[in-house]
């Protein structure tokens, strides 16, 4: 059973989906489910495009780190770095435990229409606690609240091309970005680990006076 078709059988068994197991089996070796394949992937990035300083974040929604960055720490970056045109900021997925439900999330913020991904992140990682306890209910009415319908959230669970740049994603910051916990942040190419909100902004700072 490959990683795509595990993927389906969980959140068919957490009813994100709101499918069976057997019809998730079926949606992977058939084709596209309608309007699945009209979707792409869609890079998550802030700022000023010509920043000389660039900060990539690898988080998980199912991080709880990532939530705390997220709730306490991304305010002060956006505020003083992102909507000050110092930096360009970009949000990569990085699925971690249980990897299934993250990577199913990550892909349902990915295919969010008009750039109302960061919403569906955003709501996440505020209400962990809910997305945990009921995934199917809060997924939809996370994605409602970004302008998806339900039947988007469907065809978007069955999307193996966003599936599988997820997937890539994550792979090279395996491989290559030697990433191996959430959050990690990359300030241009200064590795920065962890949550802590003085470290990352020492970081940015030493590079924008470089």
């Amino acid at each position: 059973m490959n990683a795509f078709r595990k993927t389906a059988v969980l959140i068919a068994a957490l009813a994100i989906g709101g499918y069976s197991a057997a019809s998730a089996l079926a949606a992977d070796e058939a084709a596209p489910a309608t309007g699945a394949s009209e979707v792409t992937y869609k890079e998550f990035v802030e700022g000023n495009p010509d920043a000389k300083v660039t900060v990539v974040e690898y988080a998980s929604l199912t991080c709880s780190h990532c939530a705390n960055f997220y709730i306490n720490s991304y305010p002060k970056l956006k505020e003083q770095y992102i909507d000050t045109g110092k930096i360009r900021f970009v949000f990569r997925d990085f699925p971690t435990a249980p990897q299934q439900l993250a990577t199913a999330a990550a892909m349902v913020a990915r295919c969010a229409p008009a750039g109302r991904g960061k919403t569906i992140i955003g709501l996440i990682f505020k209400n962990q606690g809910e997305f945990f306890s009921n995934p199917n209910d809060a997924m939809r009415g996370y994605a409602q609240l970004a302008g998806m319908t339900s039947e988007e959230v469907d065809a978007c669970l069955k999307n193996k091309a966003v599936f599988d740049e997820i997937e890539r994603v994550a792979t090279t910051a395996v491989n290559v970005y030697k990433v191996r916990a959430t959050p990690t942040f990359f300030v241009n190419d200064q590795i920065v680990e962890g949550e802590v909100w003085d470290t990352l902004q020492s970081a940015i700072d030493d590079a924008l006076d470089d």
